[in-house]
Parts: structure tokens; sequence; C-alpha cells
């Protein structure tokens, strides 16, 4: 019974085991049948200098034909005699003098290399040798086709990327100039398509060197000007992405005038310092200067914040406020000092209050002051008097009077008496007598 047992569980492990052969085989079936493997190139993302710098490749190339490579970020001076200068920034002319200088530095031997599409700025057009070529076929009546029924692109092949190479095209030089190399005169390469096309102007010497298209265009002249030359030639076959392609590395280096030990410029951008840095690195001293006269300025005219609570007014002080600070004035300045600091104050006070104070006599003074406080004016008269000689009980009363008089003055208007007041008054005048 066992034995039959352990044959029937064998056989299961078996079938189990095929049916799963079965299942990956068919499932690798299908995968061969509905896929198809092909190859693709993907790019590899520029890394260092080149991520930044969109003619390294040319450069690096120069350098390795002995060439010594010079970066410029504007054209505020000239290269040497005899060096090359690889001009692409559309805004080296921004600057008048610049294409004068320019035309000299050529003209005393320089070699100039630029795109077509410079050609036609103000301030090359004039001096250089070139014209505008005609596009070949421009002027034909061209007799348009009748129209085919278009066929509908099948759908595994509607959205095909376009050929590699399709902006690849065959130049040749002609036998009328010198050839660049001695394998041949014929190149292929890879740039975009422009219309700017350049050949030697009427009644100028030949060319120095061209290559044209297969249409005979002209995609790349060399004249003589003065003692140097100008070279004008397609300019997206300097880029990093182009430079190794078909034989754009050749044509460059013809274009170029490379040759060991000669140095070349490159100049294809107009880099400027930020302007505030430049006003900073030029005049710092007239800037700090400056910023702190102005930040003066703003303090001086800023408003100004006073203490997070009002001080209390001169008659609201506490008594401990009061005696400390009369015993300090005592201390310091004596009690005449401290009389005649009184009567100052009631005289400030007078002069707010009443009209036409300082014009008055100090007998008509006393006498306003003693109307418009309800005081005796003949006691307000003996306070006010500074030279008359007072005890310490004297000077205490005449103090009270005088603070007394100014406390009302100073209560806006004149001021009515009440019983008590005239009591208290008169009790006063007489301890004083």
């Amino acid at each position: 019974m066992s034995s039959t047992n352990s044959s029937g569980n064998n056989n299961s492990a078996w079938a189990v085991r095929i049916l799963a052969v079965l299942v990956v085989a068919l499932v690798g079936f299908w995968l061969v049948s509905a896929t198809e493997w092909a190859d693709t190139e993907v790019s590899t993302p520029a890394s260092g200098e080149a991520r930044t710098n969109r003619f390294y490749g040319a450069q690096a190339m120069l350098r390795e034909l002995g060439m010594k490579v010079v970066r410029r970020e504007s054209l505020d001076a000239m290269p040497p005699a005899q060096a090359r200068l690889v001009l692409a920034s559309s805004y080296w002319d921004m600057f008048p003098e610049r294409g004068k200088r320019l035309r000299e530095w050529v003209e005393q031997g320089g070699h100039l290399v630029i795109p077509a599409y410079l050609v036609s700025g103000e301030q090359l057009e004039d001096w250089l040798p070139l014209v505008r070529e005609k596009q070949p076929g421009s002027d034909e009546k061209k007799v348009a086709p009748e129209p085919k029924k278009k066929e509908k692109a099948p759908a595994s092949r509607r959205f095909d990327p376009p050929p590699k190479d399709a902006d690849c095209y065959a130049v040749t030089e002609p036998d009328t100039v010198p050839a660049s190399y001695a394998g041949g005169r014929s190149f292929r390469i890879c740039t975009w398509w422009s219309s700017s096309r350049y050949r030697a102007a009427d009644k100028q010497p030949p060319p120095l060197w061209a290559v044209l298209g297969t249409r005979g265009a002209t995609e790349a002249i060399r004249v003589r000007v003065g003692r140097g030359t100008v070279t004008v030639m397609p300019w997206g076959l300097w880029h990093n992405e182009n430079m190794v392609r078909a034989d754009n590395a050749l044509f460059a280096a013809a274009a170029v005038q490379a040759r060991s030990g000669a140095e070349v410029w490159f100049v294809v951008e107009e880099a400027r310092e930020p302007f505030m840095l430049w006003l900073w690195h030029r005049g710092w001293v007239a800037l700090v200067v400056g910023m702190l006269a102005l930040a003066f300025a703003l303090w001086r005219a800023a408003v100004r914040f006073g203490p997070l609570a009002p001080s209390a007014g001169t008659h609201r002080r506490s008594m401990a406020e009061q005696v400390r600070g009369t015993a300090g004035f005592l201390h310091m300045h004596g009690a005449q000092a401290l009389h005649a600091a009184q009567l100052r104050a009631l005289d400030e006070s007078a002069r707010r209050q009443l009209r036409g104070h300082a014009r008055r006599d100090a007998a008509a003074r006393t006498a306003a002051i003693a109307q418009a406080t309800g005081l005796d004016a003949a006691m307000l008269a003996r306070a006010m008097d500074g030279a008359r000689p007072r005890h310490a009980g004297g000077m205490a009363v005449d103090l009270e009077v005088l603070e007394t008089a100014r406390r009302r003055l100073d209560a806006n208007g004149p001021f009515v008496p009440r019983s008590s007041d005239s009591s208290s008054s008169s009790s006063s005048a007489r301890s004083t007598s």
C-alpha cells in the first residue's frame, strides 16, 4: 500500500515539472515572436569643459595639431599679427571702433574665419570683397508637378525618426584653387543648411580657396584683404556634436589654415561682467562712502521712536522722585539756584499762557500771574523776589507758591479760585509774614 502511494506522488511531481517547462517554453516563444531587437544609439551627456564650451571639440583638435588655442569672451583686444581669429559672436560689433580695428588687423596679415550670417553686418560689408550669391535655379520657372495620391503610411512606420546623417552632403574644392589635402578635393560635411552664401565680388581677384556644393553653390570661400585673409564657412560643423561626424574635422582644419605653432583665437560670445560687480570692482571706495552717506541721511530723516511708555509729566511725579530730585539739585547748586530755576519755570509757563507777558515790567508780570492764578499778589511778589534773604522754612513756602502758580498757569486758562484755595492762600501769606 505504501509503495503504491509513493509511486503516485512521484508521477504527480513529474507532471508538475513537465507542465512548468512547457509554460516557460511557450512564454519564451511568445517573447521571441512578439518582440524585435534593434541597436539604438544613446548620446552620452557632455561633461567637464565640454558642457559649457560648444567649441571644445574643435579647440581640442587644433591643440592636437600643434596650434596655440586662446579663448576670449570679447573682442576688446586684437590677436597678434599672423594669428587666426574664429569670430562668431553676434554682438562683437556693439562698439563702432571694433570694425575699424578688425579691418586694420586683417590688412596687416591676420586671418579671419567667420560664419556666413556675419558677412552682412554693417561693420563688415563695406570692406569685405564679397557679394551674396544667388541660389541655383531660384530664377527659373518651376512647373508644379501633378499631385499624387498620398499613400497612408503603415502604423508601425508612421513615427520613424529621420534617417541618420540626413544633414550630411558632399562638397568639392574646384580645380581653380589649391587642394587642401593630397588625398583628394572632396569632403562630406554634416551641418544645417543655410541660405547665406557668398562669392567674390566682381572685378576682384579670384578666391584663394573655395568649396562648392552639389549644385555649384559656394559653401565656403576665402578671399584676400590686404596682407591677410577672410574665410566664410558653414558654422554648424564647429559645434561639439558635429565635429566628429564625417569630414567636419578635416574641413574645419582647412578653413582655419591649421599650422603647427600658429595661434588661433576663439571669440564666440560677448560675455560681460554683471554691472553691479563691475561697479564694485572699479569703484568700491566711492560706493562705500556713498552708502554710508545714504545711511546717515536716512537715519537723520527717520521717525524717532520714543520709549515703550510715555513719560509722566512733571506735575505727576511721585513724592519720592520730587524729594530726590530737589535734594540732588540743592546739593549740587544750592537753595538760590533752586529758587532761580523755579522762577524760570514759572516765567516760561507765563509766556505761553499770558498774552504780552514778555513786554510787561516786573510788577505788571506779577500782577498778571496773580490775576490768572488766583493767588495773592503780595504773597506772589514776595515769593518771586530773588534778592530777599530767606531761612529754610521761608524758602520752602516761596517754592510752594511758585510751583502752585506754575501749575495753575499750565491748566490752560484763568484759574477760578474756590473758597478753600482762598483760605489756604491767606494762611500761607500769614505764615510767610
